[in-house]
């Protein structure tokens, strides 16, 4: 059983990130990619209008050493600046079972941005 697991969750290519996205009723989007970044906007009444406000982006990259990130920041209009709500690591080229190294390193502390 872990084997047949195991081959569903493989990457199915060399690409570090994969984005699965629904955006009803307008379709959907599911991709492998080297690098990403995703922004989402949702309506808000600001200076006598709406209009959408971008209040959250996810950007995904790989550091020189192979490192994997994944950053997750938050916009508001009242805030000088976006905030990291979380920033997510991995290194898929070491063998965390044997390293002892964690699968995934998660930093949830705000840090201005």
């Amino acid at each position: 059983m872990a084997a047949i697991v195991q081959n569903v969750l493989k990457p199915k290519d060399g690409r570090a990130f994969e984005v699965d996205c629904t955006a009803s009723p307008a379709g959907s989007l599911r991709a492998g990619a080297d690098s990403l970044s995703v922004t989402i906007g949702q309506r808000v009444r600001r200076l006598g209008g709406e209009e959408m406000w971008h209040s959250v982006t996810i950007q995904c990259w790989e550091e020189e050493g192979g490192e994997l990130m994944v950053r997750v920041l938050v916009c508001n209009p009242d805030w000088d600046r976006p905030v990291q709500v979380a920033c997510i690591r991995s290194q898929p080229k070491i063998d965390s079972q044997t390293s002892g190294m964690e699968l995934l390193r998660c930093n949830l502390e705000h840090i201005q941005g």
